[in-house]
């Protein structure tokens, strides 16, 4: 009997790949797995609220709390209460990230490169859009707490 492999094992078994490649060039920034993150924040420095950026990412709000304490307690990042709603604490970079982040994203690019070699732009034009669709296929069958469930929010 044949079984069927799920397609989210080729996924999840990339992640770990691309993951363990990048932790290898930036893991010395001691920001866990939270590069990207900080890279959004950097990119909106003090325009990003603690709640938009969970709603961006999928994430809910007690796990971004947790994720931008420990990027605090790094020093990479800080909250400033908006003083148009000061309910809302906006999202600010240190100089310690303004110095991290070209350094991640950099090694971004270089593992993107790597990934994608001997594959033509069209086709990973075509990958993302596979990867983008498959997504809105599933999202009406996903429960609200799936990141809970799925451990994603750790």
């Amino acid at each position: 009997m044949e079984i069927t492999e799920p397609i989210s094992r080729k996924l999840i078994h990339l992640g770990k790949v691309y993951l363990n490649v990048l932790s290898k060039r930036v893991d010395h920034l001691g920001i866990n797995r939270y590069w990207y993150i900080l890279s959004l924040i950097h990119a909106n420095n003090g325009l990003l609220t603690q709640k938009e950026l969970a709603a961006r990412l999928g994430k809910d709000k007690s796990a971004m709390v947790n994720i931008i304490d420990f990027l605090t307690e790094r020093g990479y990042v800080y909250r400033e209460i908006n003083p148009a709603d000061r309910r809302q604490h906006l999202l600010k970079v240190t100089e310690k990230a303004g110095n991290a982040v070209p350094e991640i994203v950099a090694a971004f690019e270089a593992i993107n490169k790597t990934a994608a070699t001997d594959i033509l732009p069209a086709e990973m034009e075509i990958f993302n859009r596979v990867l983008l669709k498959m997504e809105e296929n599933l999202k009406p069958y996903a429960t609200e707490e799936m990141n809970i469930k799925l451990n994603l929010n750790k």
